[in-house]
């Protein structure tokens, strides 16, 4: 194949084996310096390459991470509905007592206005016997039940009914005070995990929300009870916590990597439990390409992330730096070293605004800053290394629906030149990236099993898209192809400014003699991407897989193939393809 045939093909967004073909190609031909072929190449194509590596790179490590703190936890409560309301009259001597007025004193104020005038206006100007006053006592305690108040009460007081006035006297239940038995010196924190505070009323949700954030951390084991107080409508929360090992280890290694940065993968995370005494959780992950260790194709990455929860609230702070290396061949036995390194700092707070026993509902803000720099032959390509800030906004559910798990989230994603981001020019064309960029995000999820004996029929769905509103670089386009999107595909990828994808599983799980749990699966993915710059490929992937996964104790093995089933016409069909997932924690 002569170099101009070579030149005549269309630069694929993400075949990493063949990136910089046209800038390398060109220096051979025309230019006798790196320096001159950096910047006679066609920049954009570059720029595109060198951040789909860098964008592959982080996807990797957050999954990871991910991988390594586990699943989130389903949303668990108690169910209100079953907590019946237990309320007695005296008898009032007669059949029924003409009440003109209702009198309410105590804790008053835990009755909604609204509630307030359906009592008065159903039970006033009328004769109303004692199963009429049992059901209106009955009506607010389960009020201030369904509202997570349990332990406030309605009462009667002493009265004279034959006045026309009824008198109620309300009593919150309050949190006396907090009594915390068992786990490690540093284990817990309760101002900071609880968000009712001692003396404030008590609230079932408040506690759930509580032990929800203490056991987020793997080491904690945390049961509630509560026990009668000193004082009327006063209880004492007591939390036993059957701790563990506050530090842990999880390794991995898969295949599931790219040819030009490295195959095989070694990662290893180490996380620590409130350690300082904040409830923090601290996680350091490290990923490796490996066998080999060393050679012309590796790369690297390293996070900390910390997390320190307040009620509810929870914090997050997490910085990663990733590194490439990847040797190019040219014709005639010419080898060029490209390189690159990322570094990010990100920034995060999540509030639940609402929860109940099956759902719990959030808002998010995230500021994420990133400095990507990239290198050909030692010579810095300030063509595609620049710094970029963003800031997203979001809303996010987490519920038990038709017997299963649904999660969502929706976001917005908004580019800023603070802490020296690249600023936009003020006449940028639109086909050209922009660092002052906007985009939509929506994430959805759902997954069942349903139990025949000891084995389980599962199904899970998820989508994954984006709507940008402006032409985006690599490092924010959405990437289809690969073992996290559409399965099927391993060196060739597509990446877009918009685009979604969506991964369907049905499996079958078992369990088997000697305390092993097996499950097999048949998947199928696809997805879609489009560019708003001219002559930048865009397509459609879809992708079929089978694997299998085993687990025992904390070690697990999955193992599928999967193969591409449509490729558009200007990309390149992989073949089978057959993928590893080895992991274990202690």
């Amino acid at each position: 194949m002569t170099i101009y045939t070579l030149l005549q093909r269309p630069l694929r967004s993400a075949r990493l084996t063949g990136f910089f073909v046209y800038p390398l190609l060109l220096s051979s031909l025309l230019l006798t310096t790196v320096a001159q072929a950096a910047s006679s190449a066609p920049l954009a194509a570059i720029e595109r390459q060198n951040q789909l590596i860098q964008n592959q790179q982080q996807e990797r490590l957050r999954e990871d991470q991910q991988r390594a703190l586990g699943e989130r936890p389903a949303p668990g409560g108690t169910d209100l509905n079953n907590i019946k309301p237990q309320v007695a009259t005296p008898d009032i001597g007669v059949q029924c007592r003409n009440i003109s007025r209702i009198e309410i004193t105590g804790d008053e104020k835990m009755i909604p206005d609204k509630l307030l005038a359906k009592v008065r206006h159903d039970y006033t100007g009328r004769c109303i016997s004692v199963s009429d006053i049992e059901s209106l006592l009955g009506l607010l305690t389960k009020n201030f039940i369904d509202r997570g108040f349990i332990t406030t009460r309605v009462y009667l007081p002493v009265q004279d009914l034959r006045t026309g006035t009824l008198k109620l006297t309300v009593v919150a239940g309050k949190i006396e005070r907090y009594k915390l038995e068992g786990g490690h010196k540093h284990a817990v924190w309760l101002r900071a995990a609880m968000p009712g505070r001692e003396g404030d009323v008590l609230n079932l949700r408040d506690l759930e929300q509580g032990i929800d954030q203490i056991n987020s951390l793997s080491s904690n084991d945390v049961r509630l009870d509560l026990l009668p107080g000193d004082l009327p409508g006063q209880s004492i929360v007591a939390i036993q916590n059957d701790s563990s090992l506050p530090v842990h280890l999880f390794t991995s290694f898969d295949n599931m990597g790219y040819d030009a940065t490295g195959r095989n993968a070694l990662s290893a995370t180490v996380t620590t439990d409130s350690l300082l005494g904040l409830n923090e959780l601290i996680a350091i992950t490290r990923r490796q390409s490996a066998f080999p260790f060393s050679g012309e194709h590796r790369s690297d990455s390293t996070a900390v992330l910390m997390q320190f929860p307040w009620g509810y609230n929870t914090f997050s702070v997490n910085y990663s730096q990733s590194n490439y290396i990847n040797w190019l061949s040219l014709p005639g036995g010419v080898k060029l070293k490209t390189n690159g390194k990322s570094d990010n700092w990100y920034l995060g707070a999540n509030h639940v605004l609402f929860r109940d026993q099956s759902s719990r509902v959030g808002l998010s803000a995230h500021l994420n800053t990133q400095l990507n720099q990239n290198w050909l032959s030692g010579e810095l390509l300030t063509s595609s290394s620049r710094r970029l800030t963003y800031l997203d906004a979001g809303a996010d559910i987490f519920s038990i629906f038709a017997g299963g798990i649904f999660n969502g989230n929706i976001a917005v994603v908004q580019g800023v030149p603070w802490f020296n981001g690249t600023r936009d020019p003020g006449d940028l064309p639109d086909e050209y990236p922009h660092a002052q960029s906007r985009k939509f995000t929506l994430d959805m999820g759902y997954n069942r099993t349903v139990y025949t004996g000891n084995t389980g029929l599962g199904f899970s769905t998820s989508f994954s898209g984006q709507l940008a509103a402006d032409t985006l670089y690599g490092t924010q386009q959405i990437l289809i192809g690969g073992p996290s999107s559409v399965r099927g595909f391993q060196n060739m990828s597509l990446s877009g400014d918009s685009g979604y994808y969506v991964r369907n599983d049905f499996s079958v799980s078992r369990d088997l003699p000697g305390g092993i749990n097996g499950r097999v699966y048949a998947a199928f993915d696809w997805g879609d991407v489009t560019n708003r710059a001219s002559g930048v490929p865009s397509g459609s992937l879809s992708g079929a897989a089978a694997g299998l996964g085993l687990s025992w104790k904390t070690i697990s093995i999955n193992t599928f193939v999967s193969h591409a089933v449509t490729v558009p016409s200007h990309e390149y069909r992989e073949g089978t393809l057959f993928s590893l997932l080895m992991s274990a924690s202690l």
